[in-house]
């Protein structure tokens, strides 16, 4: 039995043919990836138009070389022990193609199922090799390059590059491939080293790293510091020579055409392997118009986007005032923010809230919103559009207020307005309170509109300095009059 089963002779004609056809194929498949194919079932192509991404890191160029054929309804409950990603060891294949040889010869004879675990056996037989030859090199070989090394290319910092590490759910990573953001193939980790840059996000072979031209956009956000502010800022393909703006590939029809693909962030054209079709929304579209729209951007635009997502760097006030104005959402927000200003004041000078280290308790890394109501980031636009900002500050607000209207050292330095004499406390950040500019004293609003919003404490103020002026300008008069007498005495 079991010299008949690793005997492809006896199989029957037709399963030995799809054999041999499927060998080829895979053979022919291999030469042009240079790595395993060890998917089936549900397995995942780039999508996207040619040479473009579906606006996720992940997405990659479609490639038609690759089809992986359905599984059988019967089959999907084996799918879990049969199934694999490319980081697959040597035990997962050969318990994967011990259980799959096992299924084909209980399947029956020219079956769907029986068609499609051939395949299948044939796709792990080869991958099993493949790995098997690659770690032989890697163990042979005593030129390899150091995986743990740190390599700075343009600005890159590359480091080695783990896919799916730590993950459980093998066939949720199946779904996930990663391409090359050099030369936009699929990344194969069992057969293939690849480094990701720490910096920015960028992806590549091994064998790649030494032909990357774009600089690293982290060095593009350190020199640029905002992101661009105008829209859309086109220049033109002859401005740019017909050439991509960052390989420098001919956008023209000499020999084949090469689609000029417009980056809407940047204004610049690229070849389709410097824009995938990425979509993102435009931080200067925001700003200007509060259009969250997704528009088509190049890797590199698409990486500076993402470095800017988390930095307050957006004056939205000073660039557009109007927009608080027309868009409610902005004006609950500043409110929310002002309120956690004052209260930001309360709890610095609270021991018992430092302790217990509230403030990045509630805020973490977003301490900007209680810093000042002045700085947004991209993030904050993008969550006030959906509301989630709102209610986070407002989670936020109830936090701080319990805690302050509790405390005792907090509710030591509350106030009382002194034009009703009414014993309640008040704080600033109080709807019914307002807050003198002058003075930063705090009074019922009603109380201080009756006084017609004019505070008693400033009218003190300045009395006393008139007083204080004229006290002087006595004692000058006198110590005048004294220096004359003595003159006089002295002649």
């Amino acid at each position: 039995m079991s010299s008949w089963r690793d005997s492809l002779t006896s199989i029957p004609g037709t399963v030995a043919q799809l054999i041999n056809e499927s060998a080829n194929n895979l053979l022919h498949v291999s030469s042009s990836l240079g790595s395993t194919v060890g998917l089936g079932g549900s397995g995942s192509t780039g999508s996207g138009s040619e040479g473009g991404g579906g606006g996720s890191e992940e997405s990659g160029p479609q490639s038609a070389e690759y089809r992986a054929l359905p599984i059988p309804a019967s089959l999907v409950r084996e799918q879990w022990r049969l199934i694999f990603t490319s980081d697959a060891n040597i035990q997962d294949l050969q318990a994967a193609i011990a259980h799959c040889r096992d299924l084909v010869l209980l399947s029956e004879e020219l079956s769907e199922e029986r068609r499609w675990l051939v395949r299948h056996l044939v796709d792990l037989r080869y991958s099993l090799q493949e790995l098997e030859e690659a770690q032989e090199q890697h163990s042979l070989s005593s030129d390899m390059v150091v995986m743990n090394a740190i390599r700075a290319v343009v600005g890159h910092h590359f480091v080695p590059h783990h896919p799916h590490h730590g993950k459980r759910n093998r066939l949720q990573a199946a779904a996930k491939r990663n391409y090359c953001d050099h030369c936009t193939t699929i990344i194969w980790s069992v057969v293939q080293n690849s480094y990701v840059c720490s910096d920015c996000g960028f992806l590549v072979h091994q064998k790649c790293i030494d032909g990357v031209k774009r600089v690293c956009a982290h060095v593009l956000v350190s020199e640029r510091q905002h992101p661009i502010s105008e829209i859309c800022p086109e220049i033109g393909l002859a401005s740019q020579g017909y050439k991509c703006a960052e390989c420098g590939t001919m956008l023209n029809i000499k020999n084949t055409w090469v689609e000029p693909r417009l980056c809407d962030y940047s204004g610049l054209y690229y070849c389709p392997r410097c824009n995938w079709n990425d979509s993102n929304f435009i931080p200067a579209r925001i700003i200007h118009n509060w259009d969250f729209s997704p528009r088509r951007v190049s890797r590199t635009a698409l990486q500076e986007i993402r470095l800017f997502l988390n930095k307050p760097l957006i004056r939205l006030e000073e660039d557009n005032p109007k927009l608080f104005v027309f868009v409610e959402k902005l004006c609950a927000v500043k409110k929310l923010r002002q309120n956690l200003v004052h209260m930001r004041h309360y709890l610095a000078a609270c021991k018992i809230a430092s302790e217990l280290k509230l403030v990045d308790q509630q805020l973490g890394v977003r301490r900007h919103l209680a810093q000042s109501n002045e700085f947004y980031s991209l993030n904050d636009l993008s969550q006030v559009e959906s509301g989630a900002l709102t209610e986070f500050l407002q989670g936020v607000f109830k936090a701080f207020n319990d805690h302050i209207r509790s405390c005792p050292m907090c509710l030591a330095q509350a106030y009382i307005c002194e034009i009703c004499s009414n014993n309640e406390v008040i704080f600033p950040f109080d709807d019914g309170c307002i807050k003198c500019d002058q003075c930063n004293s705090i009074f019922h609003r009603v109380c201080l509109t009756r006084k017609n919003m004019i505070c008693p404490k400033c009218i003190r103020i300045q009395e006393r300095r008139l007083q204080l002026d004229r006290m002087k300008s006595t004692e000058d008069d006198d110590d005048g009059v004294a220096t004359d007498d003595d003159v006089t005495a002295a002649e």
